[in-house]
């Protein structure tokens, strides 16, 4: 392990050297022209907002130049050092689709504009991406990233298909309708343009899932086999032949839906081999959670009894905490997102929905300044409730010939079924709890009617997803594992 890491920090290192090299390369080119807008803004001959706006340029041309170095360096370290290249490219790739460099450029203009409350928006979210990208850069496992982009990528593929299927579907039941019209030349022209439109989709897909190699050859060809089909299709509505145009539409149909099929066993296919890898990385952000929510609590505790004497310094204090609560509810949906990618676990990202809701709350009483019993009894609940989805995941993470053994019906791990039993009980008793807190609260008239109504409707909806959940896993689970037999 801590070779691996010499590795790799070796290999980072290698990656900020030579982007430094490439910088000052650059940079040199540059200099003299920086030099004197940076002069003539220091002189004050510019208005505030100019020299703003200046700045947030040179933002935009190191965000150009960090594209740039980032493919060229990516050529350079390519064979020598193939992950920090693949690390390289698919930081490039993120920060492409997320458009950083096209939104500071419409920040500038918002700049430009005097719309300072919008840029001043635009700007904030421009540096969660670009702390994500950094993270991404820096991440140790390059690998999981790569497949966990894969994912992604093949599960929007999947949805663009599943479109493409359903408008293919429609192309057919309307070419059906015009086989016994007469003087048809119109609408036929009208289905040979969405006919053709259908081919460039079908062809497009085909190009974007070649990318995943020998595994997506099955899907390629289909998409092909359709495509031609479509092509034909097209010909034969130009020539205002219909019967022909449906045969091969229905060809193209089953074609498609064959490529359905397909991309769905990949998408299985990469959820395995990420499954492991993505649980534990979960389980460590949870760990990471509750680190950082005793860190918080410790600090509010510290700080109690001088708030209660409205020191300002206290309470400016206590406001700080909240943008370190909001890290840890970045770090709560990014966990989500991973259960919900990989489908590793069908109650935990529910459940650390719930958990995020409660960090809202307190996020939002530090934000007031809050740090009474009440605050700090609220914070030592989160640990708690993340200690015990931790705990749950640790019990999944078993192998299947201990303590729970393999099911004899489906072969499954029963382990993992007993965890996500555990965590609807837990999720169970968290909205018991709070509906006593509430009623208490309401029988002593200590809260408001808006926020009773509130607190009253989420309860309403968490009930409703663990009665969702509760009859999704039900429905997926085999009568052996149900029967509790070995």
């Amino acid at each position: 392990m801590q070779k691996r890491q010499r590795q790799m920090i070796v290999g980072l290192a290698f990656v900020v050297a030579s982007t430094a090299m490439l910088f000052s390369m650059d940079a040199a080119e540059k200099s003299d022209a920086v030099s004197k807008e940076t002069e003539k803004a220091a002189s004050g001959k510019i208005a505030p907002q100019q020299r703003i706006q200046f700045e947030q340029e040179k933002a935009k041309a190191h965000m150009q130049e960090l594209e740039e170095r980032m493919f060229r360096l990516s050529k350079l370290i390519n064979e020598s050092q193939p992950e920090d290249a693949a690390r390289l490219l698919l930081g490039l790739r993120k920060a492409r689709e997320q458009l950083i460099l096209d939104r500071m450029g419409e920040a500038s203009k918002m700049l430009d504009d005097l719309k300072l409350d919008q840029a001043s928006k635009e700007q904030k979210e421009i540096l969660v991406l670009l702390e994500e990208l950094k993270k991404l850069l820096l991440t140790a496992d390059i690998g999981l990233e790569l497949k966990l982009e894969q994912l992604r990528k093949l599960i929007d593929s999947r949805e663009t298909l599943n479109k493409l299927l359903k408008k293919e579907e429609l192309q057919f039941a309307n070419t059906l309708d015009q086989q016994n019209k007469q003087e048809n030349k119109k609408d036929l022209k009208a289905l040979e343009t969405s006919e053709q439109r259908n081919q460039k989709a079908a062809e497009n897909l085909e190009q974007m899932l070649r990318e995943y190699g020998a595994g997506s050859k099955g899907i390629c060809q289909s998409l092909a086999g359709a495509g031609k089909c479509m092509g034909g299709a097209c010909k034969s509505l130009g020539e205002s032949k219909p019967k022909p145009a449906s045969a091969d539409q229905k060809k193209a149909i089953e074609q498609l839906s064959q490529a359905q099929l397909e991309t769905k066993k990949l998408e299985e296919q990469l959820r395995k081999e990420v499954e492991s890898l993505v649980r534990q990385r979960v389980m460590d952000q949870l760990q990471d959670m509750i680190t950082q929510q005793k860190q918080i609590r410790e600090v509010t505790a510290k700080l109690q009894d001088r708030v209660a004497q409205n020191q300002k310094q206290a309470l400016a204090a206590v406001r700080r905490l909240a943008s370190s609560e909001e890290k840890i509810i970045d770090l709560c949906s990014e966990s989500i997102e991973l259960c919900e990618l990989t489908q590793f676990s069908m109650v935990l990202p529910v459940a650390l929905g719930a958990v995020r809701e409660q960090m809202e709350f307190v996020n939002e009483g530090l934000l007031h300044g809050k740090a009474d019993k009440a605050m700090i009894d609220d914070q030592l609940q989160i640990e708690k409730d993340l200690q015990s989805l931790l705990d749950a995941m640790i019990d999944a993470s078993r192998p299947s010939n201990k303590q729970g053994g393999q099911c004899k019906g489906c072969k499954g791990n029963r382990n993992k079924l007993l965890a996500e039993v555990k965590m609807l009980r837990w999720m169970q008793q968290s909205v018991h709890q709070r509906t006593e807190n509430l009623d208490t609260l309401i029988d002593q008239k200590k809260i408001t009617e808006p926020a009773q109504r509130e607190r009253i409707e989420l309860l309403s909806v968490r009930q409703k997803e663990i009665d969702s959940v509760t009859g999704r896993l039900h429905s997926m689970t085999c009568p052996h594992c149900l029967a509790g037999g070995e």
